[in-house]
């Protein structure tokens, strides 16, 4: 049996005819559910899964739960219920058949510990920081101007440091494949700076803090580093991201024909039987002409 033939589910105006005058919030929220598992019931990948899903469709679209004794009861079922279809597979107390009597209120149902994730596991932070040498002195706070306004700064230190986490977990197996043993180096000294950025550390420093990791990540993932990554990680304090970028552009800028991004481009280029290369860097700066000022008043152009 399919969940769109148990009446109740395919039959929304019916269930609506039932209530008089003004529909209300808890009869608009059925109706949405109603709508929703007709659609998403029949996606279910596991056969199984449908299986155990129907009995319980069966049970909350009974007579008895249209009463207002337990639409709320009735709703808060079905919310859950369109969640686990949504998430493809049927989990917690819809791994069961309904019980043939009342149905107990969610909040006393004992809920599911779902196993951590991979990253949320993996002590590469932890073991760095235990790993610090005792000669290795803390980041500075290169954002507040007093002690007070940091100490006072650790309302979002929690979620920083998850997304952290999870950011250090997915540069490690990058950082491994370089192909460079000195960008190896470099990457390592730069996690173990940024991993320093923790306990004491404002929320201010963990969000440069993840800015870093962020854009290494994004680095590592191309084996290479350029930008501030091309050099070691500062002694003293950590500024934030965008100027960091800025200060590597000033010393080694991508508009240096000379320069090593410009060598890379043009390694990665293919030779030409004939004729040269023509590289073009393109900047924002404004660059002074070379040409004099014009003097005297502006005349017509000239005719070529």
């Amino acid at each position: 049996m399919d969940i769109t033939d148990i009446p109740g589910v395919t039959d929304t105006n019916a269930n609506a005819s039932r209530t008089s005058g003004k529909p209300d919030t808890l009869n608009s929220e059925f109706l949405y559910y109603s709508s929703v598992l007709k659609i998403l019931a029949a996606t279910l990948t596991n056969e199984l899964d449908k299986q155990k899903i129907v009995p319980w469709a069966k049970k909350l679209f009974r007579p008895e739960y249209h009463s207002s004794q337990f639409r709320e009861k009735r709703n808060k079922y079905l919310l859950h219920l369109t969640l686990t279809i949504l998430n493809d597979e049927a989990y917690g107390i819809f791994t069961q058949i309904p019980p043939a009597g009342a149905l107990l209120d969610l909040e006393s149902i004992e809920k599911e510990q779902f196993p951590a994730a991979e990253w949320e596991l993996d002590t590469t932070w932890q073991d760095t920081k235990r790993n610090l040498s005792e000669e290795f002195e803390p980041l500075q706070c290169s954002v507040h101007s007093t002690l007070d306004e940091c100490n006072s700064d650790h309302l979002l230190d929690k979620i920083l440091d998850q997304e952290f986490q999870f950011l250090l977990y997915l540069v490690k197996p990058y950082a491994a494949l370089l192909p460079n043993s000195y960008d190896r180096t470099r990457v390592a000294t730069w996690m173990q700076t940024l991993c320093s950025i923790a306990d004491e550390s404002c929320s201010s420093m963990r969000g440069i803090r993840n800015d870093y990791i962020m854009a290494l990540l994004g680095y590592v993932h191309n084996l290479r580093l350029v930008g501030p990554f091309s050099q070691y990680p500062p002694i003293r304090a950590l500024p934030p991201l965008a100027e960091a970028a800025k200060m590597a552009a000033e010393t080694k800028p991508i508009t240096d024909p000379n320069g090593p991004d410009a060598a890379e481009f043009l390694a990665s280029q293919p030779v030409p039987d004939d004729g040269a290369f023509c590289y073009i860097a393109l900047t924002g700066d404004l660059i002074t002409s070379n040409l004099p000022p014009p003097s005297g008043p502006a005349g017509p152009p000239d005719d070529y």
